[in-house]
């Protein structure tokens, strides 16, 4: 169900799905096989309980709605990591190896958590940031832009983004255009790893990196540490730092839902998680002072605001 899903929503189907839009004339509109395998995986979502038919249209029962709302893990999991995920008897078998030989889709890693965040993590950093000032962002790991584009337009600040995967600058850069802020809001492929490429920080107020620090910390604790520390030397002074991770599930804590799949995957890239406690005492080290800790609605999820330390 998670792969028919997650494919309908990768091919632009979900939505006419949701909204009563897929009808059977718009699946025999389309060609012969596409139509024959669109049908299938309709009779396939209905036998399972999530489609039903009212007339001509196929629409989402309930339960389907209910499954939808969480599209955005859906597409992070399956379209991103689905490759590697597939290929893990070559990771145990020592033939092969993540990353390098079956690395991840970065652009449905970025359209993923986009969708999640946008349910789940958004709102609460929104509430975060309404009790701060800043004239300057930067979103380092930006995906597809969508969270800074949200933050320059409702704060009337300008902003940076930058991403590694081309395919998220390219969907980034889309995004910016169709929101027409391409005067105060630009985004650039860069490594958000390498702080000597990023010449911005020396103006920027606001750092924001959801789900980036935990890539940084596979390279061990002091790798993070430093990485802060090089951050708070470029930022000005009273600049702040916005963070969104996900903490490991608690010794005993059988979550039914994300929290397990997370630590999982991340485990497969050969990265650890920390807890709050963990990212609090991380950024102190690093030269922040943490202002605020906000668990979000993403499971396992936390929202921290730290401020470069005076």
């Amino acid at each position: 169900m998670s792969s028919v899903l997650a494919a309908f929503e990768m091919a632009g189907l979900l939505t006419d799905l949701e909204n009563g839009a897929l009808t059977r004339t718009t699946v025999k509109d389309r060609g012969s096989d596409q139509a024959a395998l669109l049908g299938a995986s309709l009779r396939y979502l209905i036998q399972r309980g999530l489609v039903e038919e009212n007339g001509d249209a196929f629409t989402l029962t309930d339960y389907g709605r209910d499954v939808c709302q969480d599209k955005g893990y859906l597409v992070w999991l399956v379209g991103g990591y689905g490759e590697p995920l597939r290929r893990m008897d070559a990771f145990l078998s020592g033939d092969k190896r993540y990353g390098v030989d079956y690395p991840r889709d970065g652009r449905w890693v970025a359209d993923g958590a986009a969708m999640l965040g946008r349910k789940d993590v958004v709102p609460h950093a929104l509430r975060l940031l309404e009790g701060i000032e800043f004239d300057t962002a930067l979103d380092l790991g930006c995906g597809n832009a969508r969270f800074l584009l949200t933050v320059c337009s409702r704060f009337g600040a300008s902003g940076t983004g930058v991403d590694i995967s081309p395919e998220a600058v390219v969907e980034a850069e889309k995004a910016v255009r169709e929101a027409g802020l391409t005067d105060r809001v630009r985004v650039v492929r860069g490594d958000a790893g390498d702080l000597n490429s990023i010449a911005a920080l020396a103006d920027t107020q606001l750092v924001v990196t959801f789900f980036l620090l935990h890539e940084i910390l596979a390279q061990g604790r002091d790798a993070l540490v430093a990485y802060l520390s090089d951050m708070a030397g470029r930022l000005p002074d009273g600049a702040r730092l916005l963070i969104a991770e996900v903490q490991p599930p608690a010794e005993g804590d059988h979550r039914p839902w994300f929290t397990p799949e997370f630590t999982f995957v991340h485990a497969l890239m050969r990265q650890t998680l920390l807890d709050s406690k963990g990212w609090s005492e991380a950024l102190a080290d690093g030269g922040f002072t943490v202002r605020e800790v906000l668990e979000d609605d993403m499971p396992g999820g936390i929202l921290i605001l730290a401020e470069k330390a005076r």
